[in-house]
């Protein structure tokens, strides 16, 4: 084999392994990954007299593109994410508190909004009746 053939190939070699260390670099850039068209909402419910979180309140996030619903965590806190962009009317309801409905809570693309809400004891709860 003439060393002209061996340069030719080593050449072709290098170019090849180029060629994949560059493809491999841009596909795995996430700058380059398509975007998300989804968003989320997120937030924290509390008691409206105390300021304390309230556990186990379910959320129900609906709009005319979507529905879905959440619940809180000992913390209070609430999370749904891969909402598509709209207008969102969340209820928020616990046993012993008073229900509770907010609209207007926008959801954008790529991006999560914070909304935090407060809730109060139901009258029927404070008083002891059934």
């Amino acid at each position: 084999m003439s060393n002209k053939n061996i340069i030719t190939k080593r050449f072709a070699l290098r170019v090849s392994l180029a060629a994949l260390a560059l493809l491999i670099a841009l596909v795995s850039q996430p700058s380059l990954a398509i975007a998300d068209d989804q968003g989320g909402i997120a937030g924290i419910i509390t008691d409206a007299n105390t300021g304390a979180p309230i556990s186990g309140v379910q959320v129900q996030f609906s709009s005319p593109s979507q529905a879905a619903t959440a619940t809180t965590d000992a913390k209070g806190h609430f999370v749904v994410l891969s909402l598509a962009p709209d207008n969102y009317t969340l209820t928020l309801v616990k046993q012993g508190y008073d229900t509770k409905e907010v609209s207007g809570n926008s959801v954008f693309a790529d991006q999560t909004q914070q909304y935090d809400f407060q809730l109060t004891k139901s009258t029927a709860a404070s008083s002891g009746s059934p």
